[in-house]
């Protein structure tokens, strides 16, 4: 009977996912649909919604404007995606995308427009720091967090202008009870 336990437990190991400790969800891109690490997914006829940038004079960080925008111009903006041309991930597991879409303007207009998104980076994970590409909150928190470099990130924010001291402080203190 002893036997017998062990080799189902060994078969089990073995065979069935669900006990096999799971790895690091990974970027995919799979039948003109980019799945980030968290899930989130990018496809053509998708509406992306950008908040404001994190660098210093509200550029953003992870968003680069290829077509003569300032990335500035993707503030509170919305981008119906066209085209996705490129998808990579380096070996430190950042993903990166290229796509072409259509901004909706301030003044309610229409243009052409082309990003390059290091799109797992454009989605903040901690629910406490600042993103530039606004998804639900259930893409926002799969990936285990480092509270440290939350902390980091967080100061690099206020001494970049970004936000002001009382949001540094408020949201310090809500890292440092995490």
């Amino acid at each position: 009977m002893k036997q017998l336990f062990i080799l189902i437990l060994v078969f089990s190991i073995l065979f069935n996912p669900v006990l096999v400790s799971a790895q690091e969800p990974q970027p995919r891109f799979e039948k003109d649909t980019l799945y980030t690490s968290s899930g989130y997914k990018i496809f053509v006829g998708r509406t992306l919604e950008f908040a404001k940038g994190t660098v210093r004079d509200g550029r953003f960080r992870y968003v680069a404007v290829k077509n003569g925008f300032l990335s500035k111009t993707l503030t509170n903006s919305t981008v119906l995606v066209k085209e996705i041309k490129k998808y990579s991930v380096t070996v430190m597991g950042n993903g990166y995308i290229d796509l072409s879409g259509d901004i909706t303007l301030k003044d309610g207009s229409k243009e052409k427009i082309v990003l390059h998104i290091a799109f797992d980076r454009a989605i903040e994970n901690s629910p406490v720091l600042l993103s530039e590409l606004k998804v639900p909150d259930e893409y926002r928190n799969t990936r285990p967090r480092d509270i440290r470099k939350e902390l980091v990130d967080l100061r690099n924010l206020y001494e970049d202008n970004v936000i002001k001291k009382a949001e540094y402080e408020e949201m310090k203190k809500k890292l440092e009870k995490e």
